[in-house]
């Protein structure tokens, strides 16, 4: 008699909020991924891309409209403006934080000189500063993967790797480190590492293998999707779906379970390689896919010149 599974114990990750969907958005329109004019993905896609709610995600949509990122075309569907006005483009964060310094800075009794003269010398010294990148996360394959692509991507600096659990708060504050971290990892890592530290969530998009094999299944076939948790789920199943007519069935590692005999009858599985490392005997399958993801090239530029992002204002 075979002894049941033991089901390993998987950290719930925390939803992203509206203001980091805005975040992730807004990153979206600006590096040309959402062109100007363009319709954006329904609520509910969105919504399991990113693993929040419906509700966050629309949320931030009217956030966006009220600042002028996006409209409602015809009453049928929400896109992105035409043109942009100037202000969109300025991070909200870093206008909030700089008036709150202001006002404090001017009850105090400080000169708007003494004031400007100060945040000149600070932004100097960062700017002069040679920033230490961590890339962050959950499982060894995908961590040296996905660090491999950011390496080519940034190859003027200094770029560490280490999994998230493995992060100390500590000791990247006292190195300055700014954090890079997949966008379905960001809101994990940020209450793991708290809000003093830099965090810049990167867009990391299926890769042309992973495409290639999901377009070999066939149309109305069974297809398992086997997840860490169910944000992981919703997440691979939303990929297939853009690629795949195909009935999905999605399951988590607590689930695991149910794997042989719904393996069993499915044409392909979908999962992670952090999934199937729960699972020391995988059961007959007719197609795995390992799903693997590489990074967005305008994401790499936008980090080599550009100005880092915090996540805290």
């Amino acid at each position: 008699m075979k002894r049941p599974l033991k089901k390993a114990r998987v950290p719930i990750n925390p939803p992203l909020s509206a203001r980091d969907v805005e975040e992730a958005l807004e990153e979206r329109i600006s590096t040309g991924k959402y062109p100007l004019g363009q319709r954006l993905p329904p609520v509910r896609d969105i919504a399991a891309e990113f693993g929040t709610s419906p509700s966050t995600v629309s949320r931030a949509l009217q956030e966006m409209m009220r600042s002028g990122w996006l409209e409602v075309y015809e009453r049928r569907f929400v896109r992105v403006r035409d043109q942009l006005p100037s202000n969109v483009v300025r991070s909200a964060d870093i206008q909030r934080s700089a008036r709150a310094i202001a006002h404090k800075w001017k009850l105090k009794g400080g000169s708007y000189d003494e004031l400007i003269a100060t945040l000149s010398e600070i932004v100097a010294d960062v700017f002069k500063l040679q920033t230490e990148f961590v890339f962050t996360e959950c499982n060894p394959n995908d961590l040296n993967f996905m660090a491999a692509q950011l390496a080519q991507e940034l190859p003027d600096s200094t770029l560490n790797c280490q999994l998230i659990k493995e992060l100390d708060k500590d000791e990247l504050e006292r190195d300055g480190s700014v954090i890079l971290v997949p966008y379905f990892h960001y809101a994990e890592v940020r209450k793991l590492v708290g809000d003093a530290l830099s965090i810049v969530p990167i867009h990391f998009k299926p890769s042309v293998e992973t495409l290639d094999k999901l377009l070999t299944i066939r149309p109305g076939s069974n297809i398992l999707v086997f997840g860490r948790d169910q944000r992981s789920v919703q997440r691979l199943s939303l990929m297939v779906r853009e690629y795949v007519d195909a009935k999905i069935t999605g399951i988590t590692i607590d689930e695991r379970e149910k794997l042989p005999k719904l393996a069993k009858s499915a044409d392909a599985v979908v999962t992670v390689s952090t999934a199937l490392e729960t699972v020391p005997r995988l059961p007959p399958i007719k197609q795995l896919i390992e799903v693997r993801f590489e990074l967005e090239t305008s994401l790499g530029n936008r980090l080599k010149n550009g100005p880092v992002k915090s996540a805290a204002p």
